[in-house]
């Protein structure tokens, strides 16, 4: 799979995540380095912005993956 497919089939999948919670796509992203720019590719495609500092993804993707657990963790 194309770093292209791979973009376009995680914003298929967050089109479903409502605007208060984090994006399903930040447990792949968290999980590879190299996706932290295609997270901020999917992000920008549901209309979200990411901080443009190279520091600050980390930092969301953190947030994010813990927001998610929580809610997961919950159902």
């Amino acid at each position: 799979m194309t770093l292209a497919d791979r973009v376009q089939v995680l914003t298929l999948v967050d089109r479903a995540t409502p605007a208060d919670q984090a994006l399903l796509s930040c447990l792949v992203a968290a999980g590879d380095p190299d996706m932290t720019t295609s997270y901020r590719e999917v992000a920008g495609a549901l209309g979200l912005n990411l901080p443009h500092n190279d520091d600050d993804p980390r930092d969301v993707l953190k947030a994010d993956v813990q927001q998610v657990h929580d809610h997961w963790r919950h159902q």
